[in-house]
């Protein structure tokens, strides 16, 4: 028998929130922050159909002056001390040690993210880090912004890493903003009660959310150790045809195959996550389930 974080969309009584939780806007800094302005880079957002949005300048919360209609702009910090950690729903920057860092931010009221486990190189989180540390979200499993500049900006290995050791951490994917072009490339689709922070943090503790750079979530269910899962897109098309990928612990591929559908039988494995291709490229992550334990 497997879980999935997903059972909330068998009532279908919440709402999608496109949000972004890693941006960098206010006037910083050159190099360090964002330098483009708070307001624009909100409204900017607004456009992309963005419901909820988080400001993480480096170790300093920026205050918003006033409330924009129809989104959600949630307080952070990203903790800049190598390697970064977002810091979603506070308006401190708890200059502390790591882990005191993120039992204050869920004392706060929020919750924490890690960065880019492979800015710069691979392994900038390293592994015996990952394994000393709990109380977090989840990590950055895509960064856009880092398919700019060095390292990789996916991090599916360090996911499955996490995931093989038994902490069940959900993986996030975040444009990292700094500049307009960075924009909307790749965000977290979550399904939650309403677009309040409140409502946005309770599905995603319960992991009801997935990330994607294009892909849709159209139909999901799992029924004992039946999964099935319909993708499309998030605009009218002809093209229902895709590459679906499930994936084990320690990274090995479970099965893999191509159509509008994916419909399998899980074999025992502790855990099993889907990644979904378009034929443009495009990606969906589905969040992973989970073998039962009797």
């Amino acid at each position: 028998m497997y879980e999935s974080a997903y059972t909330a969309l068998q009532n279908g009584q919440r709402t999608w929130i496109k949000a972004n939780f890693h941006t960098h806007a206010g006037i910083c800094a050159l190099g360090h922050c964002g330098i483009l302005p708070l307001g624009d880079v909100i409204e900017a957002y607004k456009e992309a159909g963005f419901k909820a949005l988080a400001i993480t300048n480096h170790d300093r919360h920026i205050s918003v002056e006033k409330e924009y209609e129809g989104i959600c702009v949630i307080d952070g910090v990203e903790y800049s001390a190598d390697p970064h950690m977002l810091l979603i729903g506070v308006r401190d920057f708890f200059d502390l040690p790591r882990r005191e860092a993120i039992d204050s931010t869920a004392a706060a009221g929020g919750f924490t993210i890690l960065c880019h486990p492979n800015w710069q190189y691979k392994g900038y989180f390293p592994d015996e880090l990952l394994d000393s540390l709990d109380g977090y979200a989840g990590i950055e499993i895509a960064n856009a912004v880092v398919n700019r500049l060095s390292g990789s900006g996916l991090a599916l290995e360090a996911w499955d890493y996490i995931l093989s050791r038994g902490k069940r951490k959900w993986g996030f994917g975040n444009d990292d903003f700094h500049l307009f072009h960075d924009a909307g490339r790749v965000y977290n689709m979550i399904y939650a009660k309403s677009g309040s922070f409140e409502d946005i943090k309770e599905a995603v503790t319960e992991g009801c959310f997935y990330v994607s750079s294009g892909v849709a979530l159209k139909e999901f269910s799992l029924e004992g150790d039946e999964l099935f899962v319909k993708a499309g897109y998030f605009r009218e098309t002809y093209i229902n045809s895709f590459e679906y990928k499930l994936t084990g612990a320690g990274g090995r591929v479970l099965c893999k195959s191509e159509g509008e559908t994916l419909r399998c039988k899980l074999s025992g494995e502790a855990y099993a996550r889907l990644e979904v291709t378009s034929e443009c490229g495009a990606k969906m992550y589905l969040q992973p389930v989970f073998k039962i334990e009797n």
